[in-house]
């Protein structure tokens, strides 16, 4: 092989290599098990959304406001929850989080939730805890996540798209 080639493709080789890993790796959970394991589980509009630096500067979170809609398990939230996602963007600065719920303003939504502290929650299950709703659709975005198990305890189904009714009565009879 001519060493320019060779050269060349050493190159591109290295660089292909050196590409990041596109997903997280997750395990598959059930609504039921996202529902047992939050403390509330909420229907709402994202209002808008904010991120910032931790104190010592090396992570990046968004804060999210979702005016609440319904409350579909545990005890009832304030009308303007505060949801804390891990990654963002800050000016010129971003950090992705491969595994973290896409939240958008304006957006509808049901999230799995836990409390993070006196007045703010964090998403259960982050990416699996999220589901959009369009009409009489929910459905989470699972497309950074590649599942190492897929399969749910029998009655059970996982995080996935199905209708808002579906998702709604899972939630409230889960115990």
């Amino acid at each position: 092989m001519i060493p320019g080639a060779m050269r060349a493709l050493v190159l591109a080789a290295a660089l292909l290599s050196a590409s990041p890993a596109l997903g997280a790796q997750a395990v598959a959970v059930s609504i039921e098990e996202l529902a047992r394991a939050s403390d509330a589980v909420v229907r709402g509009r994202v209002t808008t959304s904010w991120a910032q630096r931790t104190d010592d500067g090396l992570r990046v979170f968004t804060t999210y406001e979702v005016r609440t809609i319904a409350v579909l398990r545990g005890r009832a939230l304030p009308a303007i929850a505060r949801v804390v996602v891990p990654g963002g963007v800050i000016g010129r600065f971003g950090q992705r989080v491969d595994a973290a719920p896409a939240i958008a303003p304006g957006e509808e939504v049901v999230l799995f939730l836990r409390h993070a502290g006196p007045a703010a929650f964090r998403v259960t299950g982050l990416a699996q805890g999220k589901f959009s709703v369009v009409g009489p659709v929910a459905r989470p975005d699972l497309s950074n996540l590649t599942f190492t198990r897929t399969s749910v305890r029998a009655g059970e189904r996982r995080s996935e798209q199905m209708p808002l009714s579906e998702l709604e009565r899972r939630v409230r009879s889960t115990r």
